[in-house]
């Protein structure tokens, strides 16, 4: 079957934006979020109703829990002050926690462990190395 692909909507919050894209031969749709112009993740959903909704969840998110979003992950307690909070995927998964220590170097330890699974010296930099972990496979839904 030939699978097309039609953009229906595009909204925006602030800086963060989501592009609304019904992929017709598996009858669902995914959003691309961008932070200002740069890819930020995808969601999905069955239709165009729900990828909004989650958009507006994550913008909440930003909004209330000072979160940001990069690589299809969103740390709470970044921009409000907190230097520590949940880590999770864009699709709503706790994946662990992140914490700054004394120093400011900022740690995160994953879901189900007690050991730190990566350190670096800035929360921006974290997010890099918790993105790194992630792809390496080392992330499961157990874990």
């Amino acid at each position: 079957m030939i699978r097309t692909i039609m953009l229906n909507t595009v909204k925006t919050h602030g800086d963060m934006s989501c592009e609304v894209k019904v992929v017709r031969s598996k009858d669902h749709c995914v959003g691309i979020l961008r932070y200002k112009a740069f890819e930020a993740g995808m969601i999905s959903g069955p239709d165009e109703k729900s990828v909004l909704a989650h958009f507006r969840s994550i913008c909440r998110m930003i909004d209330s829990e000072g979160a940001i979003v990069r690589e299809g992950i969103l740390m709470l307690g970044y921009h409000n002050g907190a230097f520590g909070g949940n880590v999770l995927f864009v699709d709503g998964e706790v994946i662990g926690e992140w914490h700054s220590d004394d120093e400011e170097w900022c740690h995160f330890t994953a879901s189900g462990t007690t050991d730190v699974t990566c350190s670096a010296p800035s929360p921006w930099m974290l997010h890099d190395a918790i993105a790194c972990w992630a792809r390496s496979g080392n992330h499961t839904s157990e874990a």
